[in-house]
């Protein structure tokens, strides 16, 4: 798959056929590190078939890429590290990008590829990240237009801590499916983590241009503007979500700790309350438990 991502990019082709357009920041006699969506990756030169056209020679004797005390360090396709751990290892990472897309897939590949995701989607839910993201990498494989795989690989180096690596799926995603709400809730989610607000802002915002009743979008969008000390638009937001569904514990959750940063704890214990009780519904055990935690500072 071609990446048009400089005007000026260095053109890599891997032994896999895989070709990757960018710029390289660094080259030794064992890797290349490529800048991609200013996230640098690395690629061994036993992988690499050619630079700009010229042919890898490769070194003498077998390369062997390391694997101390557990750390999984990537060949193509392989995530980078162990996703229990929730590190990254940028110095030896590979990110995960299928070969370009044939011509025309039979319904027997459709097929396939959507089971991968099936399984990628149960995994995850059961949070067996890296078990998850190795069947979204081979649903990806057959069908390198599937937005949902690269989201899904967002949405496991989102839940890992890996925020430059979800970032790159997210975006991912997008290329793929310019309307994908649900990749700008996750851009705008890491933007938040990271403290950029503003940034979270209008990534939400791209989410409910595509989608105008996503509740997701909202409540993030509530958080930012209480955390840049927007009350009246965050309250807005919040009181939005719960228009949409009356039953969105997240966004009474949201009121209810506004209310109480702002001293008005008559509506902080109501709003607390409301989500409590939807929690419970839900058996959502740590809801309740969040919920119980905010409560015990009201008077």
């Amino acid at each position: 798959m071609a990446i048009a991502l400089f005007s000026y990019a260095e053109i890599v082709v891997l032994k896999k056929g895989k070709i990757i357009e960018g710029k390289i920041l660094e080259r030794t006699d064992k890797y290349i590190k490529i800048d991609m969506w200013d996230i640098p990756i690395t690629y061994y030169l036993t992988d690499v078939d050619s630079i700009d056209g010229q042919k890898i020679v490769e070194p003498q004797g077998e390369q062997v890429k390391p694997d101390k005390e557990n750390k999984i360090f990537v060949k193509e396709g392989i995530p980078s590290t162990p996703l229990e751990e929730k590190e990254t290892f940028v110095e030896e990472k590979t990110l995960f990008l299928p070969i370009a897309l044939k011509e025309k897939l039979s319904l027997g590949e459709l097929k396939e590829a959507q089971e991968y995701l099936r399984k990628a989607t149960n995994l995850l839910k059961e949070r067996k990240y890296k078990e998850s993201a190795f069947e979204f990498e081979n649903a990806l494989k057959i069908n390198p237009e599937l937005a949902e795989g690269y989201y899904g690989l967002g949405y496991v180096y989102v839940s890992t801590k890996s925020y430059p690596e979800a970032v790159f799926y997210f975006k991912k995603a997008i290329e793929v499916s310019p309307n994908y709400a649900e990749a700008y809730n996750g851009l705008a989610y890491v933007s938040s983590i990271s403290g950029n607000y503003i940034e979270a802002i209008k990534y939400y915002q791209n989410a409910l241009k595509i989608k105008k009743d996503d509740l997701e979008a909202y409540n993030g969008l509530g958080f930012s503007y209480a955390s840049l000390g927007k009350n009246k638009e965050a309250i807005d937001c919040f009181k939005a979500a719960i228009k949409i569904n009356p039953e969105y514990a997240s966004a009474y959750s949201g009121l209810g700790a506004l209310y109480l940063a702002l001293g008005q704890d008559l509506d902080a214990k109501e709003n607390f309350l409301k989500a409590k009780a939807i929690f419970e519904k839900n058996k959502d055990t740590e809801g309740v438990k969040a919920i119980e935690e905010y409560l015990k500072k009201l008077p």
